[in-house]
């Protein structure tokens, strides 16, 4: 990979506009071939003051202001997503992504550069650190496998792929927390689906804790690799018997007894029949994806299950359903 760059296209939006953002980011992914999506919060003065007239140029950035910008990481008023490109023609992918957003969200700051490949592993380990759940829950990045050991938890290790849920993005986080809440209820003779799985962490929680027999679906072939790369980061040498890796094309509804679906409103809504049709009798879903005023009509699409409880972090929101037959 001798002087491979990759591309990536920051995107802020103010709470106004953060509704936009699970949108743009399946048009990122599914339209313009972004390789993963990071969220980090800035707070606006502050970028304004780190970048002057630039903060809104649309231009690209020099390395050291994008590492400041990255550091005002303060608050939840304003969100920016960062898209990365490296695969295939990134340059032509994110070039036309730019010009999209231009185009039809003239109300974005949108900031591009490119940066070498051998920096991706520094990008990302500037932002994460273990991450408490409960007292029966970690989450811990891989660097950090060595040196942050605790016997009277459970550790989940992470490696933080191309923008894949790593427990710090408040969906994923709330996702483990209603997790928490029904654990005693399951037992190693029950299964999990993890509906749109991404790096694979929830799934690997729910083998992790209580030894469910787990299925890991995604449309992002990309998403399944990371998600490989966790497993064996968790379990190498162990016996994964029961444990599937699925493209979503191939995911044909089996009965679970905890189905995780951490996606966005639309798809909730679009692949209602499949999620729903996975939820074993008495069985649980816990969705997630959604923002805070979006949660009465994920509600309302699913209510011919019991709502159990809504946990909320931020402008965001996920929600427990119990199949009531």
């Amino acid at each position: 990979m001798e002087n491979k760059k990759f591309n990536f296209v920051l995107l802020g939006f103010t709470r106004e506009t953060v509704e936009w953002a699970p949108s743009l980011n399946a048009y990122a992914v599914e339209d313009y071939g972004c390789d993963g999506v990071e969220e980090f919060s800035l707070e606006e003065a502050r970028v304004d003051a780190i970048l002057g007239e630039r903060a809104y140029s649309g231009g690209d950035i020099p390395e050291s202001l994008i590492d400041e910008v990255q550091a005002a990481i303060v608050d939840q008023d304003n969100f920016t997503y960062k898209y990365f490109f490296y695969q295939g023609d990134f340059e032509t992918n994110s070039a036309e992504f730019v010009f999209f957003i231009k185009q039809n969200y003239p109300e974005i700051s949108l900031f591009t550069a490119q940066r070498d490949f051998e920096d991706w592993n520094a990008e990302w380990k500037k932002f994460y650190n273990p991450i408490y759940v409960s007292s029966n829950l970690e989450i811990i990045p891989e660097w950090m496998s060595d040196t942050h050991v605790n016997k009277s938890t459970t550790q989940v290790y992470i490696y933080p792929g191309m923008g894949f849920g790593t427990g710090t993005h408040e969906t994923t986080f709330l996702c483990l927390v209603l997790f928490d809440k029904i654990q005693n209820e399951l037992n190693s003779n029950d299964t999990c689906l993890d509906f749109g799985c991404g790096s694979g962490i929830l799934g690997i929680a729910a083998m992790k804790t209580k030894k469910l027999k787990t299925h890991f679906c995604d449309i992002d072939r990309s998403a399944l690799e990371n998600c490989t790369q966790n497993l064996v980061l968790n379990f190498e040498g162990q016996n994964l018997e029961g444990t599937e890796l699925i493209i979503r094309d191939r995911y044909q509804p089996k009965k679970y007894n905890v189905v995780f679906a951490n996606i966005l409103e639309h798809v909730l809504i679009s692949e209602k029949p499949s999620i729903t049709a996975s939820v074993a009798n008495g069985g649980y879903l816990i969705v997630s994806g959604i923002l805070n005023h979006q949660v009465e009509n994920i509600i309302k699409n699913y209510s011919h299950m019991d709502e159990v409880s809504v946990a909320t972090k931020g402008d965001w929101s996920a929600i427990l359903f119990k199949d009531r037959t």
